[in-house]
């Protein structure tokens, strides 16, 4: 079925390009020890589930719901820049 949704797209700001987490190699492993030490702050429409299933089980482009939290968007930044 064919949609058009509002979300936001996770991208490299250098070259613009949105980022596929098929290609980033990412364990569940590697997220859950980065998360020992910094916590992903809660947030009704993205759970820390939901971001360790997107970014080690999905291809594509990486995107967050629309009505996700500055502050876990924030987190997703801070945690992809660390890990990659």
């Amino acid at each position: 079925m064919i949609r058009v949704e509002r979300f936001w797209v996770v991208y490299n700001s250098t070259t613009m390009e949105a980022v596929n987490p098929e290609y980033l190699s990412l364990t569940r492993e590697e997220i859950e020890e980065y998360m020992k030490d910094h916590p992903m702050p809660e947030d009704p429409a993205y759970s820390k589930e939901e971001l360790i299933e997107d970014l080690t089980m999905s291809s594509g482009f990486y995107c967050l719901p629309n009505d996700t939290k500055e502050e876990t968007r924030e987190y997703v930044a801070e945690l992809l820049n660390a890990l990659i």
